[in-house]
């Protein structure tokens, strides 16, 4: 009998322990997760009226933001930036973007509008240069109308975060003074949340962090050349990067957001992130990357949380979910975000 006893009593404190230890290790888990405060997507503009269907399903995956992009093409010859044309799409124009924002409000959640540039000749923003003094100075005036057009309607709109910038290194490092006053004249207009997107590779070279509200940084980091790359791993090639971000916010005091991260559903989807080289279908990949990002970053009191890379609206992802893109929809990549967020 006392044999008996003493078998229960160490099993019940064997499942007591590990009913401590599951409480514990959630506990932190979600005390991680809950110092998010963008738990995000990037909306890919869409071509018609946006349905609220969409949002059903990210509010389904406890997204809280999304990011709208009011897109913007840049001719090069002419040194000339044109926007809200008829010809883009919907979500692309001011009409799409006051209710797609709109329709985010109505489902509580934030916004980020974040300008983006597309340049012809497949021209990566991050170059864009000119040739002469003037050219500068006519792209920089079409620039600042473009974004200070869409500052105002973030204000008037309500809209709770403005990216005044994506991915444009060079532009700001030869032409500062530009930069600085671009700024002061946001200001002047927007009274939310500011923050401008650099690039992975640039974002400690920015000079005006300490003149915004979060260190804005396109996360696409090299972290892996395996074909499958283990979650361990992973976590392991993240430290010089997070480091790096470590110093800038001991520097500036500024939270850190990744105004975009995400992954394809390839082979190799952690080596060169931006990159769309592989062709081959690897959901694995993709879900691991998610998964090491989420299991490092979150650990840190600096990170702000961000907007994945990026979400299709309505059912356009249902006709192109057996093909590679960066959209987690219908992948296990999803249930990763999901299970981030919550």
């Amino acid at each position: 009998m006392k044999k008996t006893f003493l078998i229960l009593a160490a099993f019940l404190l064997i499942i007591g322990s590990g009913y401590a230890f599951y409480h514990f290790n959630t506990t932190f888990k979600t005390a991680a997760v809950a110092k998010l405060e963008y738990k995000g997507m990037n909306l890919v503009a869409p071509i018609k009226e946006l349905k609220s269907t969409t949002f059903d399903e990210l509010k389904a995956h406890h997204i809280n933001s999304v990011s709208l992009i009011p897109y913007a093409f840049v001719d090069v010859e002419n040194a000339s930036v044109h926007y809200n044309n008829k010809r883009q799409w919907w979500g692309e124009r001011t009409e799409g973007i006051i209710a797609s924002n709109q329709l985010a409000h109505d489902y509580k959640m934030a916004v980020m509008l974040k300008p983006h540039l597309w340049v012809n000749h497949n021209f990566y923003t991050g170059d864009l240069d000119f040739l002469t003094h003037a050219e500068w100075e006519k792209w920089e005036a079409d620039y600042e109308k473009y974004i200070l057009d869409f500052a105002q309607l973030a204000q008037k709109e309500k809209i709770e975060l403005f990216c005044f910038g994506t991915e444009l290194g060079n532009a700001v490092a030869k032409r500062p003074e530009y930069w600085s006053q671009l700024i002061q004249k946001i200001k002047r207009i927007y009274s939310g949340k500011l923050t401008y997107a650099a690039n992975w590779d640039d974002f400690d070279k920015f000079p005006f962090w300490n003149e915004l509200d979060y260190i804005g940084i396109d996360a696409y980091f090299p972290l892996s050349d395996a074909t499958t790359p283990a979650v361990a791993d992973l976590n392991e090639a993240w430290l010089q990067h997070i480091l790096k971000m470590e110093k800038l916010h001991a520097k500036t005091k500024k939270k850190i957001l990744f105004t975009e991260f995400g992954y394809r559903n390839s082979d190799q989807a952690a080596k060169e992130p931006w990159t769309e080289n592989q062709k081959n279908i690897n959901n694995l990949a993709q879900a691991n990357a998610y998964e090491s990002l989420f299991q490092t970053l979150t650990k840190k009191a600096w990170f702000a949380g961000g907007f994945a890379w990026k979400w299709y609206a309505d059912d356009y992802h249902k006709e192109n979910k057996n093909s590679v893109d960066y959209t987690p929809q219908d992948k296990p990549a999803l249930e990763t975000i999901k299970k981030w967020y919550q």
